[in-house]
C-alpha cells in the first residue's frame, strides 16, 4: 500500500505533465495548419486577381476579330486570334467558377461553425440580399457571353439585310464587361498592404492600369463599331438590290458585290456626309487599320486612338449624327474625366499622408533636438560642479598645509585652546570654592 501510495503523486504528476505537452502540440499543428490555409488564401487571391487582369485584357480582342476584305468589299474572320481568345476566355472561366465555389464553401463552413451566417438565419435580411445580388453578378460575369454572342454578331453584319439586334448584343456585350473590372477592384483590395508610401503607390499603379486598359477597351471597340459602320452604310445602300449580291461574307462563293457600285455610295477615301457621314469612325477606315490582319499593328494604333482622347476627355472627336456614336463620345468623355478625378483623389490622400509622415518626423526630431539640449546642459552643469569642487578641494589641502608650518596656528587649534583655559578657570574656581 505504502508503494502504491508513494507512486501515485509520481505517476500523477507523470499525467498532469503530459496533459500540457499533449495540448501544446494540438495548439501548435493547429496554428501551423491555420498559417498554411493564409497563405494558401493569400497565394489564391493574387492568382485570382492575375486571371481576372488577363480576361480584362483578353476579352477586348474578340472585336479584332472581323477583318473588311477592300478588294472584294466582304467581311472576313480570323480563325487563329478566335482559337486563342477562346482559349484564354475558357481558362480564365475555370478559375473564376472555383473561386466561387471557395467562397461558396467557405460561407457554408462558418455557417455550420457559427450558426449565425446569413444564409443560416433572417436576421439580417439587407446583408443577404447583398450577398446574393453579389453570387448572381458572379454567376453572370462567368457566362459565355462574348463565345456565344459574336458568332451572331458576325453573322449579322454579313448578312446583306439591315439588322438592329447587333445594338442589342453589342449593350450585352459591354455590361459583362463591366462587372469583371468591379471584381477585379475587389480582388485587389483584399490583398494585404502595408500603410504609408507603399499603399500610395500601389494606388498610383493600380490607377495606371485602369486608364491603360480603358484606353485598350475603348480602341477595340473603335474598330469593332468601325467595321460595323461600314456594314451598316453597305446594308442601308444594297437592301435587296442585286448588285450587292447575297451575303457579304468573303468565304461564300455566291456572294458577288459590285466593289465601284459600294465605293460611289460609300465613299471613304473622298468622304460626302451627304451621302453617308462615317463620323469619328472614318479615321479608321481611312488609315486601312479596318483591312490589315496584323494584330500588333491595329491593337497599338486602336490603343493610341484610346488613350489620346481618353487624356483629352474627347475635345477632338467630331461626331456625326448618329445616336449611338454620340453616346460612343460622350461615354468617352466621361470616363476619361471620371479616372482623372479618381487619380486627384489617390493624388490627395497620397499628399495628406506624405504631410502626415513629415510632420511625425518633425516631432521626432524636435523633441531629439531639445534631448540633445537637456544632455548638453546636464555635461555643463557637471562639469561647472566638477570645477568648482576641484576648486575647494584644493583650498581645504592648501589650509591644511598652512596649519603645520611652525609659528602658525589655526582658528580651530585657538578655539580649542580658548575653550581649554575656561575649561581650566572654570576647575580653578570650583577648587578654590571647595
Amino acid at each position: 500500500m505504502s508503494s502504491n501510495r508513494g507512486s501515485s503523486p509520481q505517476q500523477n504528476g507523470e499525467r498532469m505533465n503530459g496533459e500540457p505537452d499533449i495540448e501544446d502540440s494540438g495548439n501548435t499543428n493547429g496554428l501551423k495548419g491555420r498559417t498554411k490555409t493564409i497563405i494558401l488564401g493569400h497565394v489564391w487571391n493574387y492568382v485570382f486577381l492575375f486571371s481576372c487582369v488577363i480576361a480584362a485584357i483578353v476579352d477586348p480582342l474578340f472585336f479584332y476579330i472581323p477583318v473588311i476584305n477592300d478588294s472584294k468589299r466582304c467581311l472576313l474572320l480570323e480563325k487563329e486570334l478566335w482559337t486563342a481568345v477562346f482559349v484564354f476566355r475558357m481558362v480564365t472561366d475555370v478559375i473564376y467558377l472555383v473561386h466561387i465555389a471557395l467562397r461558396s464553401w467557405k460561407d457554408f463552413k462558418m455557417c455550420v461553425k457559427t450558426r449565425s451566417n446569413i444564409f443560416c438565419s433572417n436576421t439580417n435580411v439587407c446583408a443577404s440580399v447583398r450577398r446574393c445580388f453579389a453570387f448572381l453578378i458572379d454567376v453572370f460575369v462567368v457566362l459565355p457571353i462574348p463565345q456565344v454572342v459574336f458568332p451572331f454578331i458576325f453573322k449579322e453584319m454579313r448578312s446583306t439585310r439591315p439588322s438592329e439586334i447587333i445594338k442589342s448584343l453589342n449593350t450585352l456585350v459591354l455590361f459583362q464587361y463591366v462587372p469583371r473590372i468591379r471584381q477585379i477592384y475587389l480582388s485587389w483590395k483584399n490583398l494585404p498592404r502595408n500603410a504609408g508610401k507603399l499603399d500610395g503607390w500601389i494606388k498610383a499603379l493600380f490607377n495606371f492600369f485602369l486608364f491603360i486598359l480603358a484606353s485598350h477597351v475603348i480602341g477595340a471597340f473603335w474598330y469593332f463599331f468601325s467595321i460595323q459602320r461600314e456594314t451598316a452604310c453597305w446594308h442601308s445602300v444594297c437592301g435587296n438590290l442585286s448588285e450587292c449580291g447575297n451575303s457579304f461574307s468573303c468565304a461564300n462563293p455566291d456572294s458577288s458585290v459590285n466593289s465601284t457600285f459600294l465605293d460611289d455610295r460609300c465613299p471613304i477615301h473622298t468622304p460626302n456626309p451627304t451621302k453617308f457621314d462615317f463620323g469619328i469612325f472614318l479615321e479608321a477606315l481611312q488609315s486601312g487599320i479596318v483591312q490589315s490582319s496584323n494584330l500588333p499593328q491595329k491593337f497599338f494604333y486602336c490603343f493610341w486612338w484610346g488613350l489620346r482622347n481618353l487624356s483629352s476627355f474627347g475635345q477632338g472627336l467630331q461626331t456625326s449624327s448618329y445616336l449611338w456614336e454620340s453616346c460612343f463620345s460622350i461615354f468617352i468623355s466621361i470616363l476619361g474625366l471620371l479616372l482623372f478625378l479618381y487619380f486627384l483623389e489617390n493624388l490627395k490622400t497620397y499628399i495628406r499622408l506624405a504631410i502626415e509622415s513629415s510632420d511625425q518626423n518633425g516631432k521626432t526630431s524636435k523633441e531629439e533636438h531639445k534631448k540633445r539640449k537637456r544632455k548638453e546642459k546636464k555635461k555643463l552643469k557637471e562639469e561647472r560642479e566638477g570645477k568648482n569642487g576641484s576648486g575647494k578641494s584644493i583650498w581645504k589641502v592648501g589650509k591644511r598645509l598652512l596649519c603645520f608650518k611652525p609659528g602658525l596656528r589655526c582658528k580651530k587649534e585657538k578655539s580649542s585652546q580658548s575653550k581649554g583655559t575656561s575649561d581650566g578657570d572654570e576647575s580653578l574656581s570650583s577648587s578654590s570654592a571647595i
